[in-house]
């Protein structure tokens, strides 16, 4: 999975991760709220429960109906009762029920119960609800004095004694009730133990306080006789009345609930940005200190406090938040290796350019300071040189110019053929015989007569298409330095080989005292002049650069294997080859 894929599925993941989290949050913060609305409404009045409410309270265990006892509580709290009856009219449970109240409730008998208000001496409310795949009735009555009282105060409307009234008048205010009577117009024209009574019938107090309001202190019922057009308000006290819990406790506990939710949300939402910004933020400034690093030449990543990386734990193991970034971390450790070992490298090669110059200039110098003795020599008119003095002279001076030439040829070959600007003349050379010929005057050059040179060949005629200058300096300069480079009595092995239909090989081996660990990390570098432990230093230090650089441009490969006191061999294949 590449970088843009990571990030994707990670950012995903986490803002996944947290709409889940924060849905759950509002689930449990919904359900939390009906539990308190539930709680406040069990508190308040049985009979503002839903029967999704009821449900939850219930037990259904084979053919009995257990109900959990904070119900049974509410229910005695406010003096009423309950029953649960089946589908078919028969009573399943029984709490607190009266007297009066049937146990068994024959077909439509209930209904007819439950619907005449005016009859039954309780405020009823029933719900109906499916438990256990059954369908059951739930009936919760509480007293109801105003309708007692209401009907004491209907039928002594008949009566006109005053002792009627009296008996009346009496047993109201033993129940600290009070009663109205008002016209058809409206008009208050008797009222018993409520002298604040309006004087004109006011329907909006009358409703607000009627048989539906729950918690209020005094129960109003109201009745019309259309015989009389005359209109009884009969005011009680409410037993179960709570000061302090009002009708619209259930909205102020819904927006004190979504306050809290909202001001909880903020907090989640600035925690979990911080949290993001923090676990997104970390790796992204961790890579911004490294590339500071990398800009001021320190290659090594940024440490923490206990002196481990920033990115990685206590196990050494990456951090959950870096993983995601892996393979950026991977690029820059290996930008700051490549960085570190760059300016090694650097820092090498300046130190080879200094001794190389040093050592060039000590090359130049010495030819020249024997061109310019001789030629001061031959300008000298206080000698008279003869022929055979004046020919050595010449002949040294050429020698030395020749040298001082091909030091400079050189330094060109070498900056041509990095700039690819050497033009290769291929063609099809012999190359065994071209090889062989090569070993024999190096056999014959007076400079190698104390060294053991011996030739081999898998194959009588080989063919490659070749430039045929630079294929033989290949040769020379890897076999001289051989030559150069090893004592007195080595053995030096030239072979070809031909192993493939497409390839042949020249492996040049000798069995001398072999190169230490530097000298072979840059042999092929430009200016380097090392050699074998012991022997001098002497020459360009392009040679074998040059050597490479040709065997490259040939489309070929060159390596070297050599071990102190073991000897080197270098091994070049080439392509092309032809039988």
């Amino acid at each position: 999975m590449n970088l843009r894929n990571k990030l994707i599925f990670q950012y995903v993941r986490q803002l996944f991760g947290f709409l889940l989290v924060l849905l759950l949050f509002l689930i449990i913060a919904m359900l939390g709220l009906g539990w308190r609305i539930m709680n406040e409404q069990l508190a308040v009045d049985l009979s503002r429960l839903e029967a999704s409410d009821l449900t939850l309270k219930m037990d259904y265990e084979g053919k009995r109906v257990r109900v959990e006892p904070e119900i049974e509580k509410s229910v005695a709290r406010h003096q009423g009762w309950l029953q649960i009856i089946d589908k078919h009219g028969k009573i399943l449970y029984n709490y607190r029920t009266p007297a009066d109240v049937p146990s068994q409730f024959g077909p439509g008998e209930w209904i007819s119960y439950v619907e005449d208000r005016d009859a039954s001496p309780y405020h009823i409310t029933h719900w109906v609800i499916n438990q256990f795949d059954e369908n059951m009735i739930i009936l919760y009555g509480t007293p109801a004095p105003e309708k007692e009282m209401m009907k004491r105060l209907i039928a002594a409307k008949t009566g006109t004694s005053k002792e009627t009234w009296d008996a009346l008048n009496k047993s109201f205010s033993q129940e600290k009730a009070w009663y109205l009577v008002y016209d058809h117009t409206g008009k208050l024209i008797h009222q018993w133990n409520h002298p604040k009574a309006s004087a004109q019938l006011d329907m909006t107090e009358v409703l607000q306080n009627g048989e539906t309001a729950k918690n209020v202190p005094v129960r109003i019922t109201s009745r019309y006789d259309t015989k009389s057009d005359l209109t009884y308000v009969v005011g009680t006290p409410n037993p179960n009345y709570q000061s302090g819990v009002q009708e619209t406790s259930e909205d102020a506990m819904v927006k004190e609930t979504f306050l809290q939710i909202g001001i909880i949300l903020i907090l989640v939402v600035l925690f979990a940005g911080s949290w993001y910004a923090w676990r997104v933020g970390k790796p992204l400034l961790h890579m911004v200190n490294w590339l500071e690093r990398l800009a001021q030449g320190r290659y090594e990543e940024p440490i923490g406090k206990k002196g481990k990386p920033i990115g990685r734990n206590w196990r050494g193991k990456e951090k959950k938040s870096f993983r995601v970034f892996k393979d950026v971390f991977d690029a820059l450790r290996h930008l700051s290796e490549t960085l570190r070992s760059n300016e090694k490298l650097q820092q090498e090669i300046e130190q080879t350019r200094e001794e190389w110059i040093t050592g060039l200039s000590h090359d130049l110098k010495t030819p020249l300071s024997s061109i310019y003795g001789y030629a001061t020599f031959l300008e000298s008119e206080q000698y008279e040189w003869d022929r055979k003095e004046v020919s050595e002279f010449g002949k040294t001076i050429r020698e030395k110019s020749d040298y001082m030439n091909g030091l400079i040829e050189d330094l060109n070959l070498t900056y041509r053929l990095k700039n690819q600007a050497l033009p290769m003349v291929k063609q099809p050379v012999a190359i065994v015989e071209t090889i062989r010929r090569i070993v024999v005057d190096m056999v014959n050059d007076p400079s190698s007569s104390l060294h053991d040179i011996e030739f081999l060949a898998n194959v009588q005629s080989l063919r490659a298409e070749v430039d045929p200058i630079w294929f033989r300096r290949i040769i020379v300069n890897i076999l001289t330095n051989a030559i150069k480079y090893t004592p007195a009595g080595t053995h030096v092995l030239v072979e070809v080989q031909s192993i493939a239909t497409d390839q042949f090989m020249v492996k040049i081996a000798d069995n001398g005292p072999g190169m230490d660990e530097t000298t072979l990390a840059n042999l092929f570098e430009r200016y380097y002049r090392g050699g074998h432990t012991g022997e001098n230093t002497s020459g360009t230090g392009l040679g074998m650069a040059i050597a490479k650089q040709l065997v490259l441009a040939h489309g070929g490969e060159i390596t070297v294997e050599s071990k102190l006191d073991s000897g080197t061999v270098v091994v070049m294949t080439f392509p092309a080859a032809i039988s």
